[in-house]
């Protein structure tokens, strides 16, 4: 799948979003994002498309886009939604995974050690990508594309929410089941991966 122009733009600006250097009084505009990037409108533009539809930024006609606010209620509902999916997706496509696949998983697997990471956002990128990377491997494009767009939005959520107190919650929000999860499917023992998969989803 390759990435083109407009996806990158569309990372980036997630990525300033989490960081703090878009928040929730930037009024986000093409002509600014023009200067920044050095590019044309056309990219621009698409990957603006993309995050409204997304429902990650709104529209303000004649004025630009700003960052929709979520809750901890929506939060929630994110997690809850991924705790019914996930794991039943798992299940669906537990018998197609390869072994190419379950080596490419085990290369994005990550040592839960809170001194290796520099920023929320590098935390979420690195333990998120486990989870892309078995949705891949499911071959389902409409599910892989609809997990990223999920965990962009709780990364999202949860550091507009939370990012003051990223430290202390990091403390409790490491955990490791990835290991654990792709040792059962290398078993062949679907019930324990699936079971180590949500807890794995529950503990963030």
């Amino acid at each position: 799948m390759k990435e083109n122009l407009s996806d990158k733009i569309y990372k980036i600006i997630i990525d300033e979003i989490v960081a703090g250097r878009i928040n929730q009084e930037t009024v986000i505009t093409e002509r600014v994002l023009v200067d920044k990037f050095k590019i044309s409108k056309s990219p621009i533009r698409e990957a603006l498309i993309k995050l409204s539809v997304d429902n990650i930024i709104y529209s303000i006609p004649r004025f630009g886009y700003k960052i929709n606010l979520f809750d901890k209620n929506y939060l929630d509902s994110i997690l809850k939604f991924r705790l019914n999916i996930e794991p039943k997706y798992l299940e669906l496509y537990f018998d197609k995974i390869s072994e190419y696949d379950l080596a490419t998983i085990e290369a994005n697997i990550v040592k839960m050690d809170k001194n290796a990471f520099a920023t929320p956002m590098e935390y979420w990128r690195k333990t998120s990508a486990f989870h892309i990377e078995l949705a891949r491997s499911y071959k389902d494009k409409f599910f892989y594309e609809m997990l990223k767009n999920i965990l962009n939005k709780q990364l999202i959520t949860f550091s507009l929410l939370y990012w003051d107190d990223w430290s202390n919650i990091l403390d409790t929000k490491l955990r490791n089941n990835h290991i654990g999860v792709l040792n059962e499917i290398k078993n062949k023992n679907k019930e324990k991966a699936i079971e180590l998969l949500k807890a794995d989803i529950q503990s963030f």
